[in-house]
C-alpha cells in the first residue's frame, strides 16, 4: 500500500493523509468529499473520480494522466508539476488552484472554472478550453500551442507573453 507522505507541508493547513487504495475504495462506496487531502506524488493514472471534491488538496507532482475528473472540485488545490496529460476535467472547478508547471497536454477543460488559477509555465499544448473561465488566471510562460480557446472568458488574464487580456470584463 502506498502511503502518501508530506515533504514541505504548507504551514497554513494540516492536511489529511490517506492511502490511494483507501481513497479509491471510499470513492467507489459513494464518498465524494475529500478536501485538504495529502496526495503528494500520488499515482492516480486513469482513475475515475468524477464529481470528487479535492479542494485544498496537496497534489504536488501527482500523476493524473488520463484521469476522469469531470465536475471535480479542485479549488485552491496544489497541483504544481502534476501530470494531467489527457485528463478529463470537463466542467471542473479549479478556482485559485496552483497548476504551475503542470502538464495539461491534450487535457479536456471545456467549461472548466479556472478563475484566479496559476497556470504559470503550464503545458496546455492541444488542450481544450472551450468556454473555460480564465478570468484572473495567470498564464505567464504557459504553452498554448494548438489549444482550443473558443468561447473562453478572459478578464485581467495574464497571457503567456505577459500581456493582459480583458475580453470579457463586465
Amino acid at each position: 500500500m502506498a502511503k502518501m507522505a508530506m515533504m514541505g507541508e504548507p504551514k497554513l493547513w494540516k492536511l489529511d493523509m490517506m492511502e490511494i487504495e483507501q481513497l479509491i475504495a471510499e470513492y467507489k462506496s459513494g464518498r465524494r468529499n475529500f478536501p485538504r487531502l495529502n496526495l503528494l506524488k500520488a499515482d492516480l493514472h486513469k482513475a475515475h473520480l468524477a464529481d470528487i471534491n479535492l479542494s485544498q488538496a496537496y497534489l504536488y507532482r501527482a500523476i493524473l494522466k488520463k484521469a476522469h475528473l469531470q465536475r471535480a472540485f479542485l479549488n485552491h488545490a496544489i497541483l504544481n508539476h502534476a501530470n494531467l496529460h489527457q485528463a478529463q476535467l470537463f466542467r471542473a472547478s479549479l478556482i485559485a488552484a496552483d497548476l504551475e508547471n503542470a502538464d495539461l497536454t491534450r487535457a479536456i477543460l471545456n467549461h472548466a472554472n479556472l478563475n484566479g488559477t496559476n497556470l504559470r509555465g503550464a503545458n496546455l499544448n492541444h488542450a481544450h478550453l472551450v468556454w473555460a473561465n480564465l478570468r484572473h488566471a495567470n498564464l505567464t510562460d504557459a504553452n498554448l500551442n494548438h489549444a482550443d480557446l473558443s468561447g473562453a472568458k478572459f478578464c485581467q488574464t495574464i497571457m503567456p507573453d505577459g500581456t493582459v487580456r480583458n475580453d470579457h470584463c463586465h
